[in-house]
């Protein structure tokens, strides 16, 4: 559709076209509502992963490939950002080997100028969808996201990582509605076009023919867009049903550091994440943080609130170990086993009513390192552990009955 307009008309023009871009929306919330339902073989839920990791650079294959201890990963399409060095499907098989999801990471909400889309003549003459350059990440461009131009751009990126082999994607810069509605008024639907977007993608990537299933979608940041004027119970459940958890930053320790800064818990966005928990929708979180205290501090925290957590620089250009939080519920009791903790000795008492034959205890810190190893030898065994320094640690014990090592038992202890 083209509309020209000439000077004298320019005022009344512009309104017509604005009214036809609204009546172009309201249509294609209408067709996505009749057409594209949510699907929820899409979707399905994230709720048995209880660690998670988050790399961009420096990645290793080997290193994550070898890692058992992680169940979902966060990481790049590519090794460097660029088409040339994309990860294969053999490398992506191969770091999933062990059990664990992949997820690609993918900017929605912004261009980068490293990836193989740009087109380096925008930097002179840039597309009506492409913005402003954004002051804190160099070669990072506000978008127009609601613009078709670019979300068939995002849907040529989901192609590849769909071939590669991804478990999903984790899609960045949600809060780009904030931007274009709020901080820089242009688009005054720009809250519930990015869910439009969101609903877009969904109904893209379920009609593909898809080898990896579900293909889980998983934004990061921007979760009051929920709380937003123009997101209505309909479009919040839409929302809620084309994503399969949400990935949040700073959570906990906001801050002008970029790692280390003080526990400060942002209550608005705790109270907006309480929904996603509500709905089944894990929070994976992440904490910029290095120090030992207040990485221990941030578990408990996170425990406590139900949020998977991660702790690492901001860079995240290395693999920082993925932390222990409340253990699983066993389906079974193999061998009902109690463990008794006495602080004050610094103790713990283990009590096996069963037989103890080829039964062996781990201790492990909240990186998942193991402290401590041995085999019980009694049936009441007393464990010292004054060794341990302040923190959160996993006990856990496995049965051998048939030569398959089998946890039986583990708990959370704080020190």
């Amino acid at each position: 559709m083209t509309i020209s307009c000439t000077p004298i008309a320019a005022t009344t023009c512009h309104i017509r076209m604005e009214i036809t871009i609204k009546i172009l929306y309201l249509t294609a919330l209408v067709t996505a509502f009749f057409f594209f339902p949510p699907i929820g073989g899409g979707c399905q839920s994230l709720t048995n992963i209880s660690n998670w990791a988050y790399q961009l650079q420096n990645i290793s294959v080997p290193q994550i490939a070898a890692d058992g201890s992680v169940q979902l990963m966060v990481i790049d399409y590519s090794l460097d950002g660029t088409d040339e060095f994309k990860f294969t499907p053999a490398e992506i098989a191969q770091m999933k080997s062990n059990g664990k999801l992949v997820i690609a990471y993918i900017s929605i909400g912004e261009a980068e100028d490293y990836r193989f889309y740009w087109d380096t003549s925008w930097y002179s003459t840039p597309p009506s969808w492409l913005g402003s350059e954004n002051p804190d990440w160099a070669g990072n461009y506000k978008v127009h996201f609601w613009e078709p131009q670019w979300q068939n751009i995002i849907f040529g990126y989901i192609d590849t990582i769909i071939s590669q082999g991804f478990d999903g994607i984790y899609m960045d810069i949600i809060d780009a509605y904030y931007y274009w509605q709020v901080e820089n008024p242009v688009e005054p639907l720009a809250d519930s076009l990015m869910i439009q977007f969101i609903l877009n993608i969904r109904a893209y990537v379920d009609s593909a023919q898809i080898w990896v299933e579900p293909f889980h979608l998983i934004p990061q940041n921007g979760e009051d867009i929920i709380s937003s004027g123009n997101v209505f119970s309909s479009l919040k459940s839409s929302w809620f049903n084309a994503i399969s958890a949400i990935g949040v930053e700073d959570v906990l320790y906001p801050g002008p550091l970029d790692e280390d800064n003080s526990y400060n818990p942002d209550s608005w966005r705790i109270s907006q994440l309480s929904e996603y928990l509500a709905a089944g929708k894990p929070v994976f979180s992440i904490e910029y943080l290095t120090q030992p205290a207040a990485i221990s501090q941030y578990v408990a925290a996170a425990n406590s609130l139900q949020y998977i957590p991660y702790a690492c620089v901001r860079a995240l250009d290395q693999f920082c170990q993925p932390l222990v939080t409340s253990p699983d519920i066993l389906s079974e009791n193999l061998c009902d086993i109690k463990t008794i903790s006495n602080p004050g000795n610094r103790e713990i008492i283990i009590y096996s009513p069963c037989s103890i034959t080829n039964n062996r205890i781990e201790i492990m810190d909240i990186t998942s390192r193991i402290v401590y190893a041995s085999d019980l030898k009694q049936q009441v065994e007393t464990l010292h552990t004054g060794f341990l320094i302040s923190g959160n640690y996993l006990l856990r014990i496995f049965g051998n009955p048939n030569s398959s090592p089998q946890v039986i038992h583990q708990i959370i202890y704080s020190y």
